[in-house]
């Protein structure tokens, strides 16, 4: 009686000190996440974030935001909050709210898995979302996907709540949620999507009469749908596309599935991931099938069908993966399902395998996350303080290979740089009339080479003094060229050189 009873207690005291490391782990991770969203979010402000700014800056009160510019960079909920925070000169304020949704977000990641599922799925993906390249990227970015993300997340734990019990304050949450996700960015009308079919697939298994169920279906909905319907017809529908590099649908596809899973962006592995992808989506939504109920069919919604459904109704001339990292962190919810369910089913011999994939799959996001947090968006402040500190005095003019990128970036950061009200923007067509003393090229290739030096015809060789890159996918470079006489003889070696 005595040993049974201390074979039990020795069994229950190793199932506390596991369930308390992993809960250790859990905050460690957590933390860890947080640091480095915190981390990306230092650094300049790129293109886009202070396009958002200018919005905020011109308006002249919240009703502006939502009627003068009818932008597809004006994200409406990370406006009107850049509103409120365009007196402060600290860039890291602007992106607060992309920052603390990130970490809410992460922190949803983890409750969701561990309410759904258990601790082990809840420690797989806080680690496989915190490490997220693409999550970092845009959880540290002063633009409307971080709350996109946060409220998506937060919308379907409230959804399954819900389910299990609908209730008046939840009801609420939910709508305020989903309105919230909506006025972040239009997007979130993906996951609004596999909330109505999983929310649908439910009042169809559940006991009840038609009308009830009918009911209870609509009362849940119809608030979100019918604000989406007043946001496209006022907003949406007349709404202007800001422009960018144009990319194939299947560009799009392959770096979305090589940056979800950690792959490199080259061509033999960029095929690998979108099959990877694929395939860890068809086999983790067919697992949640067999173990019954509806969620199989959120995840298949919310990963599969929304994108197509959504591609196919609008046919965007512009598509970046960015559109479609709201599906990000429940790609990793599902996955950890996945591993855990294989990690327990497994022996001890084999689990060190899933143990090892999930490794490789953090590992593989290391290099971009590093470079994230040691490069950041763009140098522009620095590139613009080296101009300024290396010319003599008097008026400056810079010119540039695209006068409307750099010139927002520039006219943004020469107030803020020592002696900067000495630079003078000179555009393209007037060069002949005002010949540029410096020349900003830019570039998204991470990797390019730009030339030692290069003749503009009729105004002279540009030699390059610096360059200050970027990390990759939001910013770019910028390599700093200085004019040199015609007839130089160093300016016609580095043009040799280049050529």
């Amino acid at each position: 009686m005595l040993k049974n009873s201390a074979s039990v207690y020795s069994r229950l005291s190793k199932i506390v000190r596991t369930t308390r490391s992993i809960h250790v782990a859990l905050w460690f991770v957590f933390l860890l996440a947080s640091a480095l969203i915190i981390a990306a979010a230092r650094g300049d402000l790129w293109l886009d974030e202070i396009w958002s700014l200018s919005f905020a800056r011109t308006s002249h009160s919240i009703t502006d935001v939502f009627v003068r510019f009818h932008h597809d960079n004006n994200h409406l909920l990370n406006t009107v909050f850049l509103y409120y925070a365009k007196a402060y000169k600290a860039f890291f304020v602007y992106r607060l709210l992309a920052v603390l949704s990130g970490i809410g977000s992460v922190f949803l990641v983890g409750y969701i898995a561990r309410k759904e599922w258990g601790d082990q799925e809840a420690l797989c993906s806080l680690a496989l979302a915190g490490t997220s390249y693409p999550l970092l990227l845009y959880f540290s970015e002063a633009r409307g996907y971080a709350s996109a993300i946060f409220f998506a997340l937060a919308s379907y734990a409230l959804l399954r709540q819900n389910m299990r019990q609908l209730r008046p304050g939840t009801l609420v949450l939910f709508w305020s949620t989903s309105i919230l996700g909506m006025l972040s960015h239009s997007t979130f009308i993906m996951a609004t999507m596999a909330f109505c079919v999983e929310s649908l697939a439910h009042e169809i298994h559940v006991v009840g009469s038609f009308p009830r169920k009918l009911l209870r279906f609509v009362v849940q909905h119809a608030s979100p749908l019918i604000f989406f319907a007043c946001l496209y017809m006022f907003f949406l529908r007349d709404m202007e596309i800001g422009g960018g590099p144009i990319y194939s649908k299947w560009d799009v596809i392959a770096q979305a599935s090589a940056l979800l899973i950690g792959f490199p962006e080259l061509s033999g592995f960029l095929g690998a991931a979108i099959v990877c992808v694929l395939v860890l989506i068809t086999v983790g939504v067919i697992s949640l099938r067999q173990e019954g109920g509806t969620q199989w069919l959120f995840f298949l919604t919310i990963l599969y069908l929304s994108p197509i459904v959504v591609f196919i109704l609008t046919r965007p001339q512009y598509l970046y993966f960015r559109y479609f990292i709201i599906c990000f962190p429940f790609f990793y919810l599902l996955l950890s399902h996945l591993a855990c369910k294989y990690y327990r089913s497994l022996g001890n011999r084999w689990r060190w395998l899933l143990v090892a994939a999930v490794a490789m799959l953090i590992a593989g996001q290391a290099q971009r996350v590093y470079a994230l947090l040691a490069v950041g968006r763009g140098n522009y402040f620095t590139a613009l303080a080296h101009i300024a500190a290396n010319s003599p005095k008097g008026i400056v003019r810079v010119g540039s290979d695209h006068d409307f990128r750099n010139r927002v970036l520039f006219d943004f950061y020469a107030p803020l740089v020592p002696e900067g009200d000495r630079l003078r923007y000179v555009e393209q067509p007037t060069w002949r009339e005002a010949p540029p003393d410096w020349l900003l090229i830019h570039s998204q290739d991470v990797a390019y080479r730009p030339p030692k030096g290069f003749l503009v015809e009729g105004i002279g060789v540009y030699r390059l003094t610096d360059a200050y890159r970027f990390s990759g996918i939001s910013g770019w470079s910028w390599f700093v060229f200085r004019r040199e006489a015609l007839g130089s003889g160093r300016g016609e070696q580095d043009t040799a050189a280049a050529g």
